[in-house]
């Protein structure tokens, strides 16, 4: 189950019904956009909800003053009282919304958070290793070392003149050894920063460990990582001198393709769960079913699919909930998983123990 702040933030907002309801709101700030368009959309849809709040959130973006920090702001307005709650992110949203409801709407901040990690990211190089965190699109730089190569006593220089009658001078036997030394250092210098990576770094929540280097750099670093090697997913790159911004945007482009193919692995699973045991719930009445008897354990669900209302709500916002009370994973679909969860009616899940279907 998801664990950090956020998630237990969701889990409070999911069971908000103040009276008067909530606003929510999702948008995107472009600080380099000298034309507001931003503010403009945001405006245009805020048209959907009472002035009142609409008021309250302009508030917090006057014109001529430094906008909040964060590419994605969030808030949830109760729309009747004083309560709201903010969360920002660097990662971008699908699109501006603002929702006047009994209850908060979720689904775009659970597929945020769904696929804003915490990953691991290490950038390794033969002789330097950088060890950073990307969450949210915010990427921290968390430690790091150097092999000390001056250590290693051999240091080529130019052969002097020699008399025959004595012994010979640097020779290419001893170029050759001081590589091998060099790369055995090498190669133990990579996994031992995977056993410190191990030991500071083992108690971090990180979905994956993205390793990025040449060669074998990234299979010797993993070597040392332990259990957490299973965690890898290595990128043959070279990004070792390069500053954090732009392993951030590597990790984006990165992170698309991982979280596409871990929703297309999970209904794969569930397309071969069905009909085993515990196996799979398929289709809006059955995964309800499931979730309200507990038996649900991975949701995954097309937030785009045309369901059918649940007491007047959109069905997924039912299926955030139901997951966060039973302590189910959620996860909204997007791509080539959103298609094939089509033939399912748009939702599945993986359960927990075999489900008994009405006959």
């Amino acid at each position: 189950m998801q664990h950090d702040a956020n998630w237990q933030l969701i889990r409070e907002l999911s069971e908000w019904r103040p009276d008067g309801g909530v606003v929510s709101v999702y948008f995107e700030i472009d600080p380099a956009d000298r034309s507001n368009g931003w503010r403009i959309a945001l405006k245009d849809e805020l048209s959907n909800v009472p002035d009142d709040v609409a008021d309250r959130i302009m508030a917090r973006l006057p014109e001529g003053r430094p906008v909040p920090s964060g590419r994605s702001q969030i808030g949830f307005f109760a729309a009747a009282g004083d309560r709201e709650e903010w969360i920002s992110a660097q990662m971008g949203l699908r699109k501006v919304t603002a929702v006047h409801a009994p209850q908060p709407l979720l689904t775009p901040l659970v597929q945020l958070l769904d696929e804003g990690g915490p990953f691991g990211v290490v950038v390794a190089s033969l002789e330097r290793v950088r060890v950073l965190e990307w969450s949210l699109g915010r990427i921290e730089e968390l430690d790091g070392w150097e092999l000390e190569i001056t250590s290693l006593d051999w240091r080529e220089r130019k052969a002097p003149q020699r008399d025959p009658t004595r012994g010979t001078g640097t020779t290419a036997a001893g170029h050759d050894q001081y590589m091998e030394r060099l790369a055995h250092n090498r190669e133990r210098f990579l996994k031992e920063a995977g056993g410190l990576i191990a030991a500071r770094y083992g108690d971090r929540r990180w979905r994956r460990i993205i390793v990025i280097g040449e060669g074998d750099r990234p299979q010797l670093l993993a070597k040392g990582l332990g259990p957490m090697a299973e965690l890898v997913h290595s990128v043959p790159h070279d990004l070792i001198g390069e500053p954090a911004t732009m392993i951030a945007d590597r990790m984006a482009e990165e992170l698309e393709h991982l979280n596409r193919r871990r929703e297309e692995e999970l209904v794969k699973r569930i397309d071969d769960g069905i009909g085993a045991d515990p196996g799979a719930a398929v289709g809006q009445d059955e995964v309800l079913r499931a979730l309200e008897l507990g038996q649900a354990r991975h949701v995954v669900f097309d937030p785009g699919y045309d369901f059918k209302p649940v007491d007047a709500l959109p069905a997924g916002e039912r299926f955030i909930a139901l997951a966060l009370a039973t302590g189910a994973d959620v996860t909204p679909a997007e791509g080539l998983a959103a298609a094939a969860l089509g033939h399912h009616g748009g939702v599945a899940a993986l359960l927990r123990f075999a489900i008994e279907r009405p006959s």
